[in-house]
Parts: C-alpha cells; structure tokens; sequence
C-alpha cells in the first residue's frame, strides 16, 4: 500500500490528491489535472506515477505533475523553493526533509 502523505489517500485507487491551492510567491493557483497539462496527446487511464484518474489532482512530488506558475515538472522547476513558497501546508517541509536525509551528494 502507498498511502500519500498530502491527502491520506491510498494512490492505487484514489481519484485524486488534494485540490488545495498551491502558493507560489504569494500567489494562489490552482493545481494543474491530470489530462489537461499543455502537449500531452495521449491520457492513459491512470497516470503512470502516482496512478490519479484523468480529471484528479496529481499525489504531489509525482514525476508527471507540473507547476502551475511555469508549467514545468513540478519537481524540479525551482518555483516551489523560491522564497516561503509552498505547496499544500506541508509539502516543502517534507522535501527539505528529504533532502537532508539522502545528503546532497547521495
């Protein structure tokens, strides 16, 4: 089982992670579905990563979930580590936890 840890939900057979607004330098957007990201031309019936329906908000820190401040991979843009940034309460958090955890060269 894989539980996220943003919408307690089980990703194997949750619609959807959280549909909380995601704050960018003080800004509010809203988060970008599965389905609707510019240039996908095929929606599979789950997404590949975190298993969302089309339609649902990707389990934050999937490969496939993009910003919505500059539609680039969400995980590796930079937007989200600009300032005090965050996405949902805690998701910053949890990946400078992360980080220090692995170490930066590992």
């Amino acid at each position: 089982m894989a539980v996220c840890v943003y919408c307690d939900q089980e990703m194997l057979s949750a619609d959807g992670c959280t549909a909380d607004p995601i704050v960018i330098e003080g800004d509010r957007y809203e988060p970008i579905r599965y389905g609707s990201e510019e240039g996908f031309k095929r929606v599979r019936r789950r997404c590949r990563d975190c298993n969302v329906l089309p339609g649902g908000v990707h389990h934050h820190g999937c490969d496939t979930e993009r910003c919505p401040a500059c539609e680039a991979q969400s995980i590796s843009c930079g937007c989200l580590w600009a300032g005090e940034e965050h996405l949902a309460e805690d998701w910053v958090d949890e990946m400078e936890d992360s980080f220090q955890r692995v170490g930066p060269d590992e």
